[in-house]
């Protein structure tokens, strides 16, 4: 297997061939090739270490906390140089994300489907890779229910079904969504909730620039904004089981509106 690997390790390098692998671990090296310190994210070939540089990772800024948000992540690479004797190789993955971009965005339509990698997950967006090109996808199109943390539903190295929603390849501009291929909930709330009626839930946030909280609800995986009235003297806290009263149901706008009732617990 180690004498297989090294060969595709070598075709790669003389044909300029992409090959992919799961980034494991970061060093503070650049091996013997250019006797330069440099952060590297490892990548594990079948047993032979793989080192990418920080400067060839296809990343503007590059620091050791955006690599460590990448672990796990799956990436492409294509090796530049190879020591046989010790089966260590460095490569590029800006090189491989150049030419899959040359080869495979050119492709790509409006609207089409396409899997793309998970290459790093922030609070309220993902980062992934589509064809050989970086993209961020925020919370709102990712699902059609508030997310208080991508974190918790999303992970490095996941494959996740997308719909090309706008594409820009000279501009390089790209907006992708996988919310289109998951059942609308607000479709058919008025199942669950009526305006007027009282319903318990959980506080899960609390939004900038808005007066109140946001409530999930326990009969569904909808959310409410909150108005919590003045006369309450204690401000319901993180996690307090609430009852609130919906006043109103905008499921055009993916909106449920209402006001604290009461705090449970």
């Amino acid at each position: 297997m180690k004498e297989l690997a090294m060969k595709e390790l070598l075709r790669s390098k003389e044909e300029k061939r992409i090959l992919t692998g799961k980034i494991s671990g970061i060093e503070d090296e650049y091996y013997k090739f250019k006797n330069e310190n440099i952060s590297c994210a490892i990548v594990w070939y079948e047993d032979i270490k793989i080192l990418v540089p920080s400067t060839h990772l296809g990343i503007e800024k590059v620091n050791k906390s955006i690599i460590r948000g990448m672990l796990g992540a799956e990436i492409d690479f294509i090796v530049i140089e190879i020591d046989t004797t010790s089966s260590i190789a460095i490569a590029s993955r800006k090189d491989a994300m150049q030419l899959r971009s040359e080869l495979e965005l050119p492709k790509l339509k409006l609207n089409d489907a396409v899997r793309v990698r998970i290459l790093a997950v922030g609070q309220k967006h993902i980062l992934v890779e589509l064809y050989g090109k970086e993209v961020i996808i925020k919370a709102d199109n990712l699902q059609h229910t508030y997310i208080v943390n991508c974190k918790n539903l999303y992970f490095p190295g996941e494959y996740l079904k997308v719909r090309i929603k706008q594409i820009n390849i000279e501009n390089n501009v790209f907006e992708l969504s996988s919310k289109d291929f998951l059942e609308n909930p607000y479709k058919s709330i008025r199942k669950y909730i009526t305006e007027g009626g009282e319903y318990t839930g959980k506080v899960i946030a609390f939004p900038k620039g808005n007066s109140g909280v946001i409530v999930q609800l326990d009969t569904t995986n909808i959310t409410c904004l909150v108005r919590v009235p003045a006369r309450f003297n204690n401000y319901p806290h993180f996690m307090d089981n609430v009852l609130i009263r919906v006043s109103e149901i905008r499921e055009d706008k993916k909106l449920i509106y209402g006001y604290l009732m009461r705090i449970i617990s």
